[in-house]
């Protein structure tokens, strides 16, 4: 067996072998993602709401002046 010294060579020759470790399914990150995107959908929304009564306000208060 070679030995090089180095810590890279130590961890080559404790024979792990490269198999992935268990991920989620798929199905459970389609979730999340989707949530996600509702989530940023509906926050998108009201801060457009809330723009445009904000700008209805400054706009109407200076043209019914």
């Amino acid at each position: 067996m070679d030995n090089s010294g180095s810590l890279t060579g130590h961890i080559l020759a404790q024979g792990w072998t490269d198999t992935p470790t268990a991920r989620s399914s798929t199905a459970k990150v389609l979730i999340v993602l989707v949530a996600s995107l509702g989530l940023l959908v509906a926050i998108g929304v009201l801060v457009v709401l809330l723009a445009g009564d904000a700008m209805d306000g400054l706009v109407g208060g200076l043209l019914n002046s």
